[in-house]
């Protein structure tokens, strides 16, 4: 089997499972990974530097009512490595098809990363390729509208350790 197959065959498995867990639960549960310089969802930017994420966890009902809890966001390179650099809010949005459909509250990131947000979105029926996408929010010269992404959820390929994490 060609290897262009087999990594098909693999996302194919991953998004159908992705697909029936939501199903079970009614709702969306994620993974977030940082982001890299230039990319692009939905037409929104990524951050001007690369981030990682120590652990996250975002779940989003059928109601709209979404949680995300996030730990060690932090650039990882350059002069502000291992630091949120002037970045001092952030917040999340849903992302449907190629829209940015809903956003939520702005909250604050800590010095070493940290960030819980809980509120309630609107959810287009249906949200085909959903996406959440935690933005910046504000930094030490005040509210960014509009602002990139710093992380994103995505298929790793990276094993589950025995909680499931």
């Amino acid at each position: 089997m060609k290897i262009e197959t087999l990594i098909v065959l693999m996302l194919c498995l991953g998004l159908c499972g992705l697909n029936a867990r939501a199903g079970e639960r009614g709702g969306f549960e994620a993974r977030l990974v940082g982001s890299a310089v230039g990319e692009h969802v939905a037409g929104i930017q990524s951050g001007g530097a690369p981030w990682v994420v120590a652990h996250s966890e975002v779940e989003i009902n059928s109601n709209g009512k979404i949680e995300v809890e996030i730990k060690g966001l932090l650039i990882a390179s350059g002069s502000a490595a291992n630091t949120v650099g002037p970045v001092t809010m952030v917040m999340a949005s849903l992302v449907c098809g190629d829209v940015d459909a809903a956003d939520t509250v702005s909250v604050p990131l800590s010095s070493s990363g940290d960030a819980k947000i809980r509120d309630t979105i609107q959810i287009p029926s249906p949200c085909i390729a959903p996406a959440v996408l935690i933005r910046i929010a504000a930094t030490t010269s005040g509210p960014v509208t509009n602002g990139p992404f710093i992380a994103v959820n995505a298929l790793t390929g990276k094993a589950k350790d025995e909680d499931g994490h």
